[in-house]
C-alpha cells in the first residue's frame, strides 16, 4: 500500500510540474505577443555576424505594417527596403535593384496583431513557438524563443531564435537560419527611437532621382553621396 502511495505522489508531482511549465510557456508567449504588438515603429543599430563569421554594423528602421529599411556602416553598399508589396535589395554603388517577395522571418517585427501558438496545424497563428528557454545571465532573466513564422501561403519558414530579457521586457537580438541551416546572428547595440509620432516616409522609398544623384543614404552612418559617372551617348 505504501508503495502505491509513493507512486501516486510522484505522478502528482510530474503532472503539477508539467502543468506549471505549460503555464510558464503560455505566459512567456503572451509577454512576447504583447511587446511586439506595442511596436508601431522602431530604429536601432545592430551587429551582424554572417555564416562566414564576418561581423559588421548596421542600422534598421521599421514601421508597421510591413515597412523596413536596413543600411550598413562602412563599405557595404547594400540597402534593403520592404513595404506591403515587395522587398528590394539595392546595391548602391552599381545602382542595381533585385526585387523579391516580402516574405521572411523579419515579419516578426513588421506584422500587426501578431499571434503565436504551439500547434503547427493551427493556421490562424502567424507563427509557431517550437521551444522556449529561460536563463539567468548576470542576475538578469533572459528568454530564448524558437519561432517558425508562416509565409503568405501559411507555410512554416526556417526558424528564428529570438533573444529577449525582462525588467523591462525587450528584444536583444535574434538568429535566423537559411534552408542550409546556416545562421546569421543579429545583436541589437543601441535603440535609437521607439514609436515616434511621425516618420519621414522617404525612408521606405528609393526614387530614381535620388539613385541617379547617388543620394541614397538615410541611416546614421554619414556615408558620402555616391559619385555617378556621366553617361554620354555616342
Amino acid at each position: 500500500m505504501y508503495k502505491y502511495k509513493i507512486i501516486f505522489i510522484m505522478l502528482l508531482l510530474i503532472i503539477s510540474t508539467s502543468a506549471s511549465k505549460s503555464e510558464d510557456i503560455k505566459n512567456n508567449i503572451e509577454m512576447l505577443e504583447n511587446y511586439l504588438n506595442t511596436i508601431q515603429n522602431m530604429s536601432f543599430t545592430f551587429e551582424q555576424q554572417s555564416p562566414n563569421k564576418e561581423k559588421e554594423i548596421g542600422w534598421m528602421q521599421i514601421e508597421k505594417p510591413n515597412k523596413l529599411r536596413i543600411e550598413y556602416k562602412g563599405t557595404n553598399d547594400l540597402i534593403i527596403i520592404s513595404n506591403s508589396y515587395y522587398l528590394i535589395l539595392y546595391k548602391a554603388n552599381d545602382d542595381i535593384i533585385t526585387s523579391l517577395a516580402n516574405d521572411g522571418p523579419w515579419s516578426i517585427l513588421t506584422k500587426n496583431n501578431l499571434k503565436f501558438g504551439l500547434d503547427k496545424n493551427n493556421l490562424d497563428t502567424n507563427g509557431v513557438v517550437s521551444n522556449v528557454k529561460e536563463l539567468k545571465i548576470n542576475k538578469v532573466n533572459h528568454i530564448f524563443y524558437e519561432i517558425l513564422m508562416r509565409n503568405q501561403d501559411k507555410q512554416l519558414m526556417p526558424p528564428i531564435l529570438l533573444h529577449t530579457s525582462s525588467n523591462p521586457f525587450k528584444i536583444n537580438g535574434w538568429t535566423i537560419f537559411n534552408e542550409k541551416n546556416e545562421a546569421t546572428k543579429i545583436k541589437i547595440l543601441k535603440q535609437l527611437s521607439f514609436n515616434k509620432k511621425s516618420l519621414n516616409e522617404k525612408i521606405f522609398k528609393l526614387s530614381e532621382q535620388d539613385r541617379l544623384k547617388g543620394d541614397v543614404w538615410e541611416g546614421p552612418f554619414n556615408k558620402p553621396q555616391i559619385a555617378r559617372k556621366s553617361k554620354h551617348r555616342n
